[in-house]
């Protein structure tokens, strides 16, 4: 009789939730002459906009005890952001919540992940766990200080019980959805910061050189001691600039992806992901080089080099995508 009720109220408590998403999503806004449709996405909270449905299974899909004191849980139970989601009622749980809903839906682990510190929200997750391939991976991170590159050990995702994902690493953010948050600012500011690169964008795509913000013009003609460009070399660096600039307002974290490719090559992959998980640039680097990336981040120089100025865009964001209003060739034809 005790776990049919327990069953009744896990499914009142999914249909409660469920019927909250459409009540806790922002109302849709829009930039003055844009149909760009990534900025209102950006806005909602993630815990809803990402994968939802299968996020819902996941929490409420697995009633087995992991044998962890609920009562002794720093951050406490129901703290993070996606806890109180989860939990409806937004009230610390109970000691009957936590353990029959936050407490199997992810390890105490990936808890800690979640809870992040000012270095930033970035992971090392290892997706490839074939034969031999524990061999290749110690000789892959030999090197790699993860203190540095994503502020340590605990955040090296190695687990083949939990991260056995092949190809398909967004799944991560299923059961660290926190990682997509942004990082020192709420959503509002994260909005604003795109729009306000995209007028720049807009501005220059409407007229040119003459356009553009005058500080990146001194940059770049070498009015500020940097290397100078005229004519249409000088075009062209405007607009690769402020293409970079408005994929730069739309970063939250970077994943750094050891999957199968990386551990035949050496080279891992570095992802520049969105609010939504999606791979707005991405370049195949060496190990030492994606450490690097993390000191970069710190002192917010990270797109100032080439493993993000030379990286690829994201299939989200190449033409065709969702996010290809944000192209600078989309603006000209629009």
């Amino acid at each position: 009789m005790e776990a049919l009720r327990v069953q009744k109220v896990k499914l009142e408590q999914k249909r409660a939730l469920s019927a909250r998403i459409d009540l806790l999503l922002p109302p849709t806004t829009s930039v003055e002459g844009s149909s760009s449709p990534n900025l209102t996405d950006h806005n909602a909270p993630i815990i809803f906009q990402r994968r939802t449905g299968k996020l819902l299974s996941t929490a409420f899909g697995d009633m087995s005890d992991s044998g962890s004191d609920v009562s002794d849980m720093d951050p406490p139970w129901g703290s993070l952001a996606a806890e109180r989601y989860i939990l409806v009622s937004g009230a610390p749980p109970s000691a009957a919540e936590s353990s029959s809903i936050l407490r199997p839906w992810r390890t105490l682990a990936q808890r800690e992940v979640a809870d992040y510190n000012s270095m930033g929200p970035a992971i090392w997750l290892r997706t490839c766990y074939s034969k031999g391939s524990d061999r290749k991976h110690e000789a892959l991170v030999q090197g790699v200080e993860m203190e540095h590159a994503v502020d340590g050990d605990h955040r090296l995702l190695d687990d083949p019980d939990l991260y056995n994902y092949g190809a398909d690493w967004q799944r991560v953010f299923d059961v660290i959805p926190e990682l997509l948050e942004p990082n020192d600012q709420d959503w509002a500011s994260y909005e604003k910061g795109q729009r306000a690169a995209m007028e720049e964008l807009r501005a220059y795509a409407e007229g040119g050189v003459d356009r553009a913000e005058r500080r990146l013009i001194a940059n770049l003609t070498g009015a500020s001691g940097a290397p100078g460009f005229q004519g249409a070399e000088l075009e062209f660096h405007v607009a690769r600039a402020l293409q970079s600039n408005v994929h730069r307002e739309c970063v939250v974290t970077w994943v750094v992806v050891e999957d199968e490719e990386a551990l035949e090559t050496g080279d891992v992959g570095l992802m520049f992901v969105d609010g939504l998980g999606r791979v707005i640039r991405s370049k195949r680097v060496l190990p030492e080089d994606a450490q690097s990336i993390g000191g970069l981040w710190a002192d917010g120089s990270w797109d100032e080099v080439d493993e993000w100025v030379e990286a690829d865009f994201g299939p989200e964001y190449q033409a065709g995508g969702p996010c290809a209003s944000l192209l600078l060739e989309s603006m000209r034809s629009a």
